[in-house]
């Protein structure tokens, strides 16, 4: 018997999260078109190094390449032609489609269109999310494969058919290495979601061997294979050639512990590092400054002098662990300040401009609040079984908050310098888990799996 596909066309759109999904669309469109009259690309400190990069890549080779950078974001810069105005056009596509993605993991996840709505238009509300699409930097990228990850995640337990479920599986791993080469605080995910792969889903031992096999073919891959261009051209073994100066960004603040043998190393950087506090407050990122004066100094090239500093740096630490932990802990707190990075300065509408100073302001104090009770549940629900099971804590619940605790002690670790930032791809994951947490407090759900 045939259809009527005005019958079916009528049903698809009497369905709530149709019209969820096509509401949620159409805000972002609007949204992100009144911007691309009012705002444009805006560069960073970091843009440059993106840029240079991206020119090494758009001609094929990575011949030149200098591996300061894992290549995820350059090779997009090059894919739109590293014009400022198409690929901040692309950025704005991924925060639509980010939305979306937002909306389908909370509806699937609640059965509620009004809690996916929530989750997905606050993404397009909250100004330190849709703001950074305007920014040549890698964050936005990075959330669309972040948020990819934990829908294909999520899909493995949803999944009936043993094709579509090794296709999630491997897609899974694909999407989790492409979060690791846009950021390198990203490469122990594929670790950290390995042991979910295992679990979610059904099958005997050698279906979920086969499953996990699949989904370790990205980060082998990709990852792997990244870890042995850098071991290859640059003897480290790393994602990028600059662990040495990010760790001085940590250890700086104490570097004067260094002993004479290093005592050009030690008195140039300290030059510089005691310039930037008194100018402003603090050393964050005068290693960059001073780099220069070092390599004269000290007679190294670039790369034996991040790998001379990585030494040094890791003697300082174990020399003086508890000055490491106080920046370390540091760090961590300025991991959760959900900053807004945006330019006013550059929006051409006053009334643009004052909606949007309100907007930062308001969106700032949601992501704060998300931040705080986040850490407060997680608190509760690691001591309270009760707790856990009125918070609808599952397995993919764990993944995701697993992923953002993971990610807020290895960005402190390694490097003491821009840390509120490094939240940014991951904010929306909190707001996620909150949202849905106080969800499932009011209703009582206590579901077994997702």
């Amino acid at each position: 018997m045939f259809h009527n596909p005005s019958v079916k066309m009528k049903t698809w759109w009497e369905q709530p999260h149709t019209r969820g999904f096509i509401m949620l669309v159409l805000f972002g469109f609007v949204e992100r078109t009144w911007l691309w009259l009012v705002y444009q690309p805006v560069s960073y400190g970091d843009t440059g190094s993106y840029m240079r990069l991206a020119g090494v890549l758009s001609e094929l080779t990575l011949q030149g390449y200098d591996g300061t950078r894992v290549p995820g974001y350059p090779a997009f810069l090059a894919l739109f032609g590293m014009e400022p105005e198409r690929v901040w056009l692309a950025q704005m596509c991924l925060g639509i489609i980010i939305s979306v993605i937002l909306f389908w993991i909370t509806w699937r996840t609640s059965g509620s269109v009004t809690l996916a709505l929530i989750v997905g238009g606050l993404y397009n509300l909250i100004p330190g999310q849709f703001l950074f699409e305007a920014n040549l930097l890698t964050e936005t990228l990075a959330i669309f494969w972040i948020v990819l990850s934990l829908a294909l995640l999520l899909s493995l337990d949803r999944v009936k058919k043993r094709a579509i479920e090794s296709a999630a599986a491997l897609a899974l791993g694909i999407s989790v290495s492409v979060s690791g080469m846009l950021r390198p605080i990203f490469f122990p995910l594929s670790v950290w979601l390995l042991p979910f792969v295992w679990l979610m889903g059904s099958g005997n031992w050698k279906h979920r061997f086969s499953r996990v096999a699949l989904y370790s073919m990205g980060p082998l891959l990709l990852l792997g294979g990244w870890l042995l261009f850098m071991r290859s051209s640059y003897h480290v073994v790393a994602p990028t050639t600059i662990l040495g100066f990010s760790l001085v960004n940590n250890t700086g603040e104490y570097f004067e512990y260094l002993p004479d043998e290093v005592a050009a190393i030690r008195d140039t950087y300290l030059q510089y590092r005691d310039a930037f506090i008194a100018e402003r407050g603090v050393q964050t990122n005068a290693i960059w400054e001073a780099i220069p004066a070092m390599t004269e100094a000290s007679g190294l090239g670039f790369y034996k002098l991040s790998r001379e500093l990585q030494r040094l740096s890791w003697q300082l630490i174990r020399e003086h662990p508890d000055l490491y932990l106080i920046n370390v802990l540091k760090g961590w707190v300025s991991f959760w300040k959900a900053p807004v990075y945006w330019r006013p300065s550059l929006v051409s509408s006053s009334v643009s401009k004052t909606l949007l100073s309100a907007l930062a302001i308001a969106g700032r104090a949601i992501s704060l609040a998300a931040n705080f009770a986040f850490l407060l549940f997680s608190c509760i629900a690691l001591i309270n079984r009760r707790a856990r099971a009125r918070l609808g804590i599952n397995r993919h619940i764990i993944a995701v908050a697993g992923m953002v605790w993971l990610t807020s002690v290895i960005q402190t670790l390694g490097e003491h310098g821009d840390n509120p930032r490094f939240l940014v791809p991951i904010q929306m994951a909190v707001i996620y888990l909150i949202v849905v947490a106080v969800w499932s407090w009011r209703n009582n759900s206590i579901p077994d799996k997702v």
